[in-house]
């Protein structure tokens, strides 16, 4: 499997009829480097994680979470280039043939993103707000378009030299032809579901202060359920090429052996908690994995 396929992989796949990837040597260097997992919670969708050597979303070079569409996760998308629009919560560069949005409010206005794409001609680009849990480390960016040719590219790594007070930053293709989404996190309310699962076990979220990566199926479920949480599955099926692995989402119970090792768990603020679960020795993956 070439990184390419295993890039597209990894991205976030919102909506199964986008097509297109770009990649860069320092694209390939990160993603070799780093690669982080992103799930959706529903449709059941496959996904693919490289395991860095150290990390997972807590990066050492931070980047921006990136759900879905053509994109380029690389060190830095700031070279010299021109501002064309600023408001309170973005501003806009022009750098050749891309524009470059960084965002320096956390919770935006989607009006005023929206008034900001209209404002440098991409008034096809409808801009969506996301719940995610409010202990979210990393910026999460999502990305959908009909173009194929169109290429977007996220990072955090130097966003606050360029604008003070930037939280995440993104290329977008100029001469973007055909309707496009942005999605971008913003704190979810209490109670609310979140878009994107976070590690349970964090401070303020349902698991917190508990270890459950290295225990049994068995001894996970059972600290789980003391916390009144009910349990659904994934199963991380090693790739061909032994580094990371590709999740397989929503697996029944009756495929999960107790004694096979948990690796973390994950929440949704919705009442479950998603264990996630390395496979024993001589366990078959289905087709495709």
């Amino acid at each position: 499997m070439s990184k390419d396929q295993v890039f597209r992989e990894r991205a976030r796949v919102l909506d199964t009829d986008l097509s297109g990837s770009a990649t860069t040597a320092g694209a390939d260097a990160l993603l070799t480097e780093i690669f982080q997992v992103e799930r959706t919670p529903a449709p059941v969708v496959r996904r693919t994680r490289r395991v860095p050597a150290p990390s997972r979303l807590l990066l050492g070079l931070a980047a921006s979470v990136v759900l879905a569409g053509a994109f380029v996760v690389g060190p830095s998308l700031f070279k010299e280039s021109g501002q064309v629009y600023a408001s309170q919560a973005v501003t806009i560069d022009r750098d050749g043939d891309e524009y470059v949005f960084y965002i320096t409010d956390g919770d935006p206005d989607p009006a005023e993103l929206q008034k900001a794409f209209q404002k440098v001609g991409l008034d096809n680009v409808k801009v969506e707000l996301i719940p995610v849990s409010p202990r979210q480390r990393e910026p999460v960016v999502g990305w959908e378009a009909s173009d194929p040719g169109s290429r977007m590219s996220s990072t955090t790594s130097d966003c606050k030299v360029r604008v003070e007070g930037c939280l995440t930053a993104f290329n977008v293709t100029a001469d973007l032809k055909g309707p496009a989404k942005l999605q971008l996190g913003r704190p979810a309310k209490p109670g609310e579901k979140y878009a994107y699962p976070i590690d349970a076990t964090v401070s303020g979220e349902a698991m917190a202060g508990t270890t459950i990566g290295g225990l049994t199926v068995a001894e996970a479920v059972r600290v789980v359920r003391e916390h009144d949480l009910k349990v659904t599955y994934q199963l991380r099926w090693p790739l061909h090429e032994g580094v990371g692995y590709r999740a397989e989402e929503q697996v029944p119970a009756s495929r999960v052996d107790p004694g096979w090792k948990v690796a973390e768990a994950e929440s949704y603020n919705d009442g479950a908690i998603v264990l996630s679960v390395e496979p024993g020795p001589g366990a078959t993956p289905p087709p495709g994995y």
